[in-house]
């Protein structure tokens, strides 16, 4: 094998455990290009979506090639993220034997949480999420339930390889029946809280984020087909959610006032911070962020609730603008943090994004689509400006960073082909 063969296998195989562990695509594309042009290849083109990579290049002596692969499904693993980010930048500045480099990249092993400290991150995060959305201990106790049918349930499901769109529908018709039940006997308060709640379990908030970054970064294909999946697997969820309020017929719930916003006090908000420190907290254990980084990616999400908290005091009517400015903090801190610790900023980004994601909003708006109810309907104005905001918000403070260390990149390759 050449030189080149060598390298594109390499870059073939990491762009795909980028993507996988929850690297964005111009992650993975201009790691892919860091690493050919230390290499002395030349005419790289990098053609990856979050399905397939594409790789092709030429060599000093014009010999074409490529490489093509498909993506398996993402199981974000932020620890290997943080592990595949160094091994690329070790790659590109030291410039290991081409043969030696597919076996550092087997070589990567991470210190996986157990079983037991995930069940508990999904336990914490939930409990944290049940407070920010009000719910009450009787709320808390049957949400924590659920999350353990969830977490196994997504296990077993995983082992007989079942179709998402069918995990999604069970999983949330079993929870939904189990909350409606123990709403009919005077148990719960509010099963909607419970059920959304429980919902952050199983939508792609994460995959949602990424579409809406890749739709603003010239992505637009990739971004299209993103959505297109997000809004057909909460399809399912929210249909699950339906089956079972049908199985019990109409419980004559005011759903939009339990959701009616208002007004907090300074302790209220005190609470919802720290409630948001726990979820955050939580999540980053569920996406394997270790003890090292956890308490940075804590941070990130009490900064992402405070300026939520105090934009939205300021900016009460515009629900864009303040998710806009939220979100846009969350990602200056991550990136921020990312360039002091050399690591990538969704190690610090995902965590503290999750509780800002408007899941109670995207359920009741479907929901409001599927029984034809106007008042749920309404809030669909709201779910668009908070998508919106959120996603340009994080997009502006990320995409000038990615085009920075692009131009620098550009730079970098121009001055070396001018010597």
């Amino acid at each position: 094998m050449n030189k080149i063969d060598y390298v594109l296998d390499f870059c073939k195989e990491l762009a795909k455990d980028l993507i996988v562990s929850g690297a964005n695509l111009e992650r993975a594309n201009l790691s892919v290009e860091k690493i050919c042009h230390a290499y002395g290849l030349h005419d790289v083109t990098c053609v990856n979506t979050s399905t397939k990579i594409s790789i092709s290049a030429k060599d000093e002596n014009q010999n074409y090639t490529s490489r093509q692969t498909d993506v398996p499904p993402q199981v974000i693993n932020l620890e290997k993220l943080k592990k595949l980010n160094q091994l690329c930048f070790d790659t590109s500045k030291n410039l290991p034997d081409p043969a030696t480099l597919r076996e550092k990249l087997s070589g990567i092993k991470t210190n996986d949480f157990p079983t037991w400290a995930i069940l508990l991150g999904n336990m914490v995060a939930m409990l944290g999420l049940g407070r920010i959305f009000g719910a009450n201990w009787a709320d808390l106790i049957v949400i924590l339930v659920n999350t353990v049918i969830i977490f196994f349930g997504l296990k077993l499901f995983a082992k007989i390889k079942l179709n998402k769109i069918i995990v999604n529908f069970v999983t949330m018709f079993v929870c939904s029946l189990l909350a409606l039940g123990l709403y009919k006997v005077g148990f719960v308060n509010s099963f909607f809280i419970v059920l959304i709640c429980n919902t952050f379990l199983l939508i792609p908030g994460i995959p949602l984020i990424n579409s809406a970054r890749n739709l603003l970064c010239g992505n637009e294909t990739n971004g299209i087909t993103e959505l297109l999946k997000v809004f057909l697997e909460v399809c399912t969820i929210v249909a699950g959610i339906a089956a079972a309020y049908f199985f019990f017929g109409d419980l004559s719930v005011v759903i939009k006032d339990e959701f009616a916003g208002g007004s907090k006090t300074f302790l209220e908000n005190v609470e919802l911070v720290f409630a948001t420190l726990m979820a955050t907290a939580g999540f980053s254990i569920v996406f394997n962020i270790q003890l090292n980084d956890i308490a940075f990616a804590m941070i990130g999400g009490v900064i992402i609730r405070i300026f939520y908290i105090l934009f939205q005091y300021i900016f009460p009517e515009y629900r864009f603008f303040y998710c806009l400015l939220a979100s846009f903090f969350a990602a200056l801190y991550s990136e921020s943090l990312a360039i002091a610790r050399k690591n990538p900023s969704t190690l610090y980004l995902y965590p503290s994004i999750i509780p800002l994601i408007p899941g109670d909003l995207i359920c009741l708006v479907s929901l409001g689509f599927i029984w034809q109810n106007p008042d749920l309907i309404e809030m669909g104005s709201d779910l668009i400006y908070s998508l919106l905001g959120i996603s340009f918000g994080f997009v502006i403070c990320s995409s000038a960073v990615h085009y920075f260390r692009k131009l620098r990149f550009k730079r970098v390759v121009e001055n070396t082909e001018v010597k």
